[in-house]
């Protein structure tokens, strides 16, 4: 009753608002529900008026009418909105329903340097690397859908009902129901890279024939070239691929120009190698990601490499520009 008379608390609204988006089920007992209440209330309405005597004085007050009387047009258009006042009603369910549909989308953003965890409406876990935007719905319907552009791990609550995807700006979907899995998803990189940790995940690209996808198992990595269209093989271990939201960096004989890669997303870093023999340089360990003077440190100890920070964060983009040699 207090939905017929607009007078919902916040919570009734939002209970009434769930109960319809379970069901159409649901949506069709309230259309009964409106059209049934209103119909006896139409119906009692005309009962008690008589209508004979309502035409007379109508009439009456029409004949007398004078420039500075005014007819009480309101107590006319109560009688005659009884009468139409049910298919109004389900109009306005319908709008409502459709308002509760129309849900709001939510932007979150990572700055160089930082590394975040924020919580999904259905309880997910993300945490974004930096420089990474990550949009999702207030809440969940019918799908539960994110889009990503950077990197992020997920750590997805298990619906059996609702599929979790994460779309990239590549056209490439990652699908899950409930798992544990990193996506690196940047569009100023040419490659979207998944690593699975826990559960299963779906792969969806778009090939030269056409759609394709994968079935990932743990600790299995897949790199899609989004200029190729194609699948290439993968160099990073699962460690390596996500210990960054552990703000970590973990070497198992890595390239530094994966290393490179790596400080590169998490800092906000340009690097200039003063000799290409650098690139067949390979690195295994654990380095404290906190701070970038840490990390190169570590490069200069375990390999001879030296560095030299060319410019500190002053340009107008705040990228640091550092120059390795050997």
């Amino acid at each position: 009753m207090n939905f017929i008379n607009n007078n919902l608390s916040a919570e009734e609204e939002e209970n009434l608002r769930n109960w319809l988006l379970e069901s159409e089920s649901n949506r069709e007992k309230a259309r009964s529900f409106c059209e049934f209440y209103h119909q006896i209330d139409a119906y009692a309405i005309l009962e008690s008026t008589d209508t004979d005597r309502a035409f007379e004085k109508m009439t009456s007050e029409i004949s007398e009418f004078r420039p500075t009387r005014r007819l009480n047009y309101l107590h006319i258009l109560q009688r005659a909105a009884a009468i139409l006042f049910v298919p109004l009603l389900l109009v306005q369910l319908y709008q409502w329903y459709s308002r509760s549909e129309s849900v709001a989308w939510v932007t979150m953003r990572t700055n160089p340097g930082m590394v975040a965890s924020i919580r999904l409406p259905d309880s997910t876990t993300v945490w974004l690397n930096a420089n990474t935007v990550i949009s999702y719905p207030q809440r969940f319907t019918k799908e539960r859908l994110v889009k990503l552009d950077g990197e992020a791990f997920f750590d997805v609550t298990k619906n059996p009902k609702k599929k979790f995807s994460v779309q990239t700006a590549a056209n490439a979907v990652v699908e899950v129901l409930g798992t544990r899995f990193n996506v690196d998803a940047y569009h100023t990189d040419s490659t979207v890279r998944t690593t699975l940790e826990e559960g299963r995940v779906q792969f969806k690209y778009q090939s030269d024939t056409g759609p394709k996808s994968l079935l990932l198992e743990p600790s299995q990595t897949v790199v899609y070239n989004k200029k190729n269209r194609s699948i290439v093989p993968n160099e990073l271990n699962e460690k390596t691929l996500t210990s960054w939201k552990d703000n970590q960096i973990v070497l198992n004989n890595t390239s530094l120009t994966e290393l490179l890669t790596i400080i590169s997303k998490r800092f906000n870093v340009k690097f200039n190698l003063k000799s290409q023999k650098l690139n067949d340089e390979r690195l295994t360990g654990v380095f404290d990601s906190q701070q970038l003077i840490t990390v190169l440190e570590h490069i200069k100890i375990s390999s001879q490499i030296q560095y030299n920070i060319v410019n500190d964060g002053s340009k107008t983009d705040g990228s640091i520009t550092v120059e390795l040699y050997k």
